[in-house]
């Protein structure tokens, strides 16, 4: 099992996913952002900035943070994602509460996690389709 300061330090994503792949979910320290700041600093060589964990846990703020930190000014929205990408996921645009990482592996997949299944891989499709998210993505400006 993988603990909160888990670092893998290694830039071979297959090593990346085993290390990670079936980490439990945790709310406050093993949430979705902070699987995406690892992937982007581990497999991208990206920092994204620090998140205040008691935000991230309650959903009105965890939204508002991901729609007004003046950090994501840093990013830029594209139509279609590429690898490295940063997912950002939610039921309305601007309002996203989950995000991940696009990986263009195997026709595209989003390393994510949640409370049932802990980090996986999903293909877009079956998340904008089976949870009804609109994905966003964003790559640095």
């Amino acid at each position: 099992m993988i603990n909160v300061g888990f670092q893998p330090q290694t830039t071979d994503k297959i090593a990346f996913l085993r290390c990670c792949r079936g980490t439990a979910y945790d709310k406050v320290e093993r949430n979705c952002r902070w699987l995406a700041a690892l992937a982007q600093a581990e497999l991208f060589g990206r920092a994204l900035p620090a998140a205040d964990s008691a935000l991230v846990a309650d959903i009105r703020p965890r939204t508002e943070t991901m729609a007004t930190r003046p950090t994501r000014a840093e990013w830029r929205e594209i139509p279609a994602p590429v690898g490295g990408a940063l997912a950002l996921m939610g039921k309305v645009a601007g309002a996203e509460t989950h995000c991940g990482v696009y990986l263009a592996q195997d026709g595209g997949l989003i390393l994510q996690t949640d409370e049932r299944h802990g980090v996986l891989l999903d293909p877009p499709l079956e998340l904008a389709t089976a949870r009804r998210w609109r994905l966003t993505y964003l790559i640095p400006s």
